[in-house]
């Protein structure tokens, strides 16, 4: 009674199923990198440090973006032909759909970081113009 666990043969996937797929857990990994760094909020700018805060989209759509960019880079279809079209064989495996996750998680990271890095060179500025006031004052 006791079979092993097989794995069967998938069906026919479409070049645009596959990047939807692969723009998804991208996407996932930005959801992901929105809750790892308090970013749940709607795009804003933040004028108290003037800086665009891309909030829980921007943190999407840059890993989606960038999942697939590196997907096109580095996935099966870094050697498609555009000159010849020659049609090539695309697969599809659970390595590509995991690292497109942490794609998004690092694309959506940088854009975080950007924006903080911004935020806080803004802070400074108006530190050192602070003391600068308090000092001639």
């Amino acid at each position: 009674m006791d079979e092993p666990c097989k794995v069967e043969r998938g069906g026919f996937m479409t070049i645009w199923q596959i990047i939807l797929l692969i723009a998804a857990f991208g996407a996932l990994g930005g959801i992901v990198n929105s809750a790892i760094s308090g970013e749940f909020n709607y795009p804003r700018f933040d004028p108290g440090a003037k800086v665009w805060r891309p909030g829980w989209i921007g943190n999407v759509l840059v890993g989606a973006v960038a999942a697939l960019v590196v997907w096109g880079v580095y996935g099966p279809l870094a050697s498609y032909d555009l000159v010849t079209g020659r049609t090539i064989e695309l697969h599809l495996t659970v390595a590509q759909l995991l690292t497109s996750l942490v794609v998004g998680l690092s694309g959506g990271k940088i854009l975080t970081l950007m924006a903080e890095k911004q935020a806080a060179t803004i802070s400074k500025d108006q530190l050192a113009a602070t003391l600068s006031a308090l000092t001639k004052g």
